[in-house]
């Protein structure tokens, strides 16, 4: 078969795994597969089964527009999270297969879904107008009608999903009103006066034609509760929640405990900063969670805890009440490796599953060691153990069940794909074989190299698939978002559109970036620009040095923080031939308050404007744009609530008003990144012709 290049067409070719599950017995595992349809201009999720024995696989559903598979106890049945009908609801299907049908809730249903140990219950949760109808005002002195609009405002903006809008919805006075300091969210929009809330319904042995929604909220309050474990009597369940009047001023949450029958809510764990995705261990005695102990920095590195619930369950039986554990009750499991829980991420997948999940009396979690991901398991006795680390492969999310371990894995050249754990790994899927068998990809390659002050930094080269050494090639330095992410292992979607085009790509973990430990990791905050700006110019060099590299023809693109650092690199060198940045921060002064994230960029950035003014605008490439004499492309989307639109127009209108050649591409609809698959065709588009043009000028 003729293999031909990567193109950026690809892009609706590729079709990834995510929300993987494996059923208790470990027999099956159930996953979606994401496709794209570039008719309709969308992505589309449907749910697979495997049988973990004879590897054979079926579709398990079509509509295009499923999630959140959850294997029933028995392991008979599969429930998920569908928006066929308009609204994301709760579906039912048998594992051989069948007619789905949906059990009914009242609202828009969201994820994880969690089965009661009997089988006879669901809970998940849903974002509701939390406030008394009859009572509550917006703030004194607002006018009467608030009460009842806003409230419907609410529930409007949480029929998730909903296609039928009536007349009524279209003429409705959708007026916002904003009196919370967290009031918004990239990616989801203004959510107003609603909390996320659990709720719990029923679940019939059978399918019910004319089911009518019985289910009851659980939580309740002016509070957000998320990711709900089920303990495994039945009796309870335990939430992330943040239940104080300083919620949307710090990062704190706690674990609070919720007796199913009467619906009491406890504290559990008062913990020192935040704490999600509680899991319940098989036998009821541990609690293991992700968190760290800082109520506000942002690059603190997230830990594996795990808390002893046995002596607090037995006071709260015996005396209705018990008392909360405090920091001093929680293990930290994985602070002596001083490395961040958590999968890799994904530049085109979606993923979509855990980091960390029991496996009888074992603790199986996902841990980032120098951009990679691996797997690890907690034993008996607390040893802490590596299943899979392998630095030519990066794993993104796992999922276990009785003696079975599956999990989502990719490298430089192999997309994302489901695997089973076994001797030598095991793939589930092939999504993308048969595409990757027809395409030409370069070699590429890890390597380490010394920062101007000795920092030793890892970098990754990509090569064009006919790589010759004694020629010289043009470069693409690609810098990631955060500023606390990282590159590693992993299938890197932009760097081989831009091999397919004859650059060497070279991407690197600067200081700042996270799975390096805590000390390299905040070892930016207050300070943007200065080592991270080091670290990458030294990548640039030590590429030079191999003698491949055409020093006259350099490019750069990075995303967020990514495009920050570009834009900084434009103020600070002429060394490259054109710049593209994206979603990219310009002005840490008028930047303050129009993002969705104010006290992390407060944390990160070093200040406020009206108290450290001099500082912000010195580490704000605005500050330096009289410096730019690099042609820049700036690209940013229309309803980025992360970093304000307004941060690349203020650059965009500097750099014209100083007569430079700059660029500015706005994408319509489009939250932090584009969305929509027109317009990340696009944006990749965009970026090759704007890279060739100056590269063979």
């Amino acid at each position: 078969m003729k293999k031909r290049p990567f193109s950026p067409e690809d892009l609706y070719r590729f079709k990834s795994p995510g929300g993987v599950q494996v059923s208790s017995d470990g027999q099956y595992t159930a996953y979606v597969v994401q496709r794209c349809d570039q008719e309709k201009d969308e992505t589309l999720t449907d749910i697979f089964i495997t049988n973990n024995t004879t590897l054979a696989s079926k579709q398990l559903t079509f509509s295009g527009k499923e999630s959140a598979p959850a294997f029933s106890p028995d392991g008979k049945r599969l429930a998920f999270i569908s928006s066929r009908s308009g609204k994301s609801q709760i579906w039912l299907i048998p594992i051989d297969g069948g007619e789905a049908w949906c059990l009914e809730t009242k609202e828009a249903v969201s994820g994880p879904l969690v089965w009661t140990p009997d089988g006879k219950h669901i809970i998940y949760s849903a974002e509701v107008f939390s406030q008394d109808r009859q009572t509550w005002t917006p703030y004194p002195g607002a006018p009467d009608y608030d009460r009842e609009r806003l409230a419907q405002l609410a529930d409007k903006v949480h029929r998730k999903n909903t296609k039928d809008e009536n007349e009524e919805d279209k003429k409705a006075n959708e007026v916002k009103v904003i009196t919370r300091f967290h009031y918004r969210h990239d990616g989801e929009g203004y959510f107003g006066h609603s909390r996320r809330q659990v709720f719990i319904t029923p679940v019939p042995g059978a399918p019910v034609l004319d089911w009518k929604p019985q289910s009851r909220q659980i939580t309740e309050g002016d509070y957000d509760h998320s990711s709900p474990t089920v303990s495994p009597d039945g009796k309870y369940i335990v939430v992330s929640a943040r239940r104080t009047d300083t919620a949307d001023y710090d990062q704190k949450s706690d674990l609070w405990l919720f007796e199913l029958a009467s619906g009491r809510g406890h504290l559990l764990y008062d913990a020192p900063g935040p704490c999600y995705s509680p899991k319940w261990s098989w036998d009821g005695k541990y609690i293991a969670f992700m968190g760290h102990d800082s109520k506000f920095s942002v690059s603190t590195t997230t830990d594996l805890w795990i808390i002893d619930v046995s002596q607090y369950l037995t006071q709260l039986q015996t005396q209705g009440e018990s008392q909360p554990l405090t920091a001093d009750a929680a293990q930290n499991i994985t602070r002596p490796m001083d490395r961040p829980v958590g999968g890799a991420g994904s530049e085109i997948g979606f993923r979509g599953g855990a980091s960390i999940t029991w496996q009888g009396d074992r603790l199986v979690f996902l841990m980032c060691d120098r951009g990679a991901g691996g797997i690890y398991q907690v034993v008996p006795g607390g040893e802490t153990q590596a299943l899979l680390v392998d630095r030519a492969l990066s794993v993104a999310s796992v999922a276990a069940g009785q003696e079975t371990i599956a999990y989502i894995a990719s490298a430089p050249n192999q997309p994302d794909e489901l695997y089973l754990l076994r001797e030598d790994p095991v793939p589930v899927t092939q999504l993308n074989t048969e595409l990757m068998a027809g395409i030409t990809l370069g070699d590429w390659e890890e390597f380490q190299y010394s920062s101007d002050d000795g920092q030793p930094i890892d970098g990754w080269l990509l090569y064009p698939a006919d790589f010759d050494p004694a020629r010289k090639y043009p470069l693409v330095l690609l810098i990631h978002g955060g500023p606390h992410g990282s590159y590693g292992p992993t299938f890197m979607f932009t760097a081989q559109v831009f091999t397919a085009q004859g650059y060497v790509v070279l991407y690197t973990n600067p200081r700042g970036s996270d799975t390096y430990g805590q000390e390299f990791t905040k070892w930016i905050d207050k300070n943007w620009g200065d080592r991270d700006y080091a670290d990458v110019m030294a990548g640039v060099d030590a590429a030079i040095n191999r003698g491949f590299i055409d020093p006259e023809r350099m490019f750069v693109h990075g995303w967020s923080y990514g495009g920050y650092l570009s834009c900084w690199i434009a103020t600070q060198t002429n060394r490259f031939k054109a710049i593209c940045a994206g979603a990219s921060v310009t002005n840490m002064l008028s930047g303050y308050g129009t993002s969705d994230i104010t006290l992390a960029d407060e944390y990160e950035y070093g200040g406020q404007p009206w108290r450290d003014y001099e500082h912000l605008i010195k580490h704000s490439p605005i500050g330096h744009v009289s410096n730019v004499d690099t042609p820049i492309m700036l690209m940013h989307g229309e309803g980025d609530l992360r970093v304000a639109p307004s941060q690349t127009e203020e650059f965009y209108i500097a750099l014209r008003r100083l007569g430079k050649e700059a660029i500015m591409i706005r994408y319509p609809g489009e939250y932090h990144g584009p969305r929509r698959l027109i317009h990340r065709l696009d944006r990749f588009q965009r970026l090759v012709a704007w890279f060739n043009y100056y590269r063979d000028l």
